[in-house]
């Protein structure tokens, strides 16, 4: 039982040794961490492998992976949010987690969609994924668009509510006895806004046209 212990904690060292080995230049994480070697972080991290050395977690980082513990923490976070494409096309792009967020939908492990194509995420196509990471990442436009035509229809319900209640207010008058001057007071009123009302609608088809 005591062999089998010392020699499961031998091979986990020699596991984490092996792997340390690889990425002696690790210092340069943020730029060149592959996907790979996240999940090796990771697996050290979860399996509490680092302990083989002696070391707890904060001192692995730094004295083997030549980082500090929060920079491993969010390399380990950024696999576990984003998966391993996002390492891929860091690498290729120098695409940052914020860029990625708004692109996230369109990697898959296919590649890349853009304009209805699939770019697959590969060093050959650098020139391509960074076009289509630039397109991607610009934030939608606002939609200013909907709210105008939101107020248009507001504007216009309005308008057409108040001439309800003019010709509600005129119909009355119809029915009421009136003399010559009232009679003529309010064919002007009437004709100064049936003007009013062509003059505002024939500015209005100008500006769509």
């Amino acid at each position: 039982m005591a062999n089998a212990l010392v020699e499961t904690r031998s091979d986990a060292a020699y596991e984490v040794g092996t792997w340390i080995g690889r990425r002696q230049a690790f210092a340069a994480l943020a730029g060149s961490c592959s996907a790979a070697d996240a999940e090796c972080l990771r697996q050290v991290r979860n399996r509490k492998q680092y302990r083989t050395l002696g070391m707890n977690w904060r001192e692995f980082c730094q004295k083997r992976v030549g980082a500090n513990r929060k920079t491993v923490e969010q390399i380990i976070h950024r696999l576990e949010e984003f998966g391993p494409q996002y390492f891929t096309l860091a690498q290729v792009t120098g695409v940052t987690p914020e860029e990625y967020r708004r692109i996230a939908g369109s990697v898959s492990e296919q590649g890349l969609l853009h304009a209805g194509e699939t770019i697959p995420i590969e060093a050959e196509n650098a020139s391509r994924l960074n076009e289509a990471v630039e397109a991607l990442r610009r934030p939608p436009k606002p939609a200013p668009a909907v709210e105008e035509t939101s107020a248009r229809d507001r504007a216009i319900a309005k308008v057409e509510r108040l001439l309800g209640s003019a010709d509600t207010g005129i119909e009355q008058l119809h029915a009421m006895p009136l003399d010559a001057q009232q009679d003529t007071r309010l064919s002007c009123i009437v004709t100064a806004h049936l003007k009013r009302l062509s003059i505002a609608r024939t500015t209005a088809f100008r500006k769509r046209r």
